[in-house]
């Protein structure tokens, strides 16, 4: 599992020093779900298994199907110390809660 961390941060995860972003390149493949936790995981240089159940947050299912209905939608919500922003075009930014600007 955790070459798959690995993989995943080297494939899909960018790191913009300057806003101190993550930018994911969300594999279509899997739910919005797996994305969020494998990211996490691999910003982490951790196991998924390590990270807090993501229901414990928001409702994995309800994530994975929320952008069904809305083609403008933007959802954050805060996981394991960190922001995470989906938008409809499926877009997947991941910020430092230490970092982070407050929503508005």
């Amino acid at each position: 599992m955790m070459a798959q961390t690995m993989q995943w941060k080297e494939s899909r995860v960018t790191y913009e020093e300057e806003t101190g972003v993550y930018r994911i390149d969300r594999d279509t493949s899997e739910p919005l779900s797996t994305n969020v936790v494998l990211s996490i995981a691999a910003i982490e240089d951790t196991r998924p298994t390590r990270l807090p159940p993501l229901a414990q947050t928001i409702d994995p299912d309800a994530l994975n199907t929320v952008f069904d209905c809305s083609e403008d939608a933007i959802l954050s919500f805060s996981y394991a110390g960190y922001r995470v922003t989906v938008d409809a075009l499926g877009s997947l930014e991941i910020v430092s809660l230490d970092d982070a600007q407050p929503l508005h």
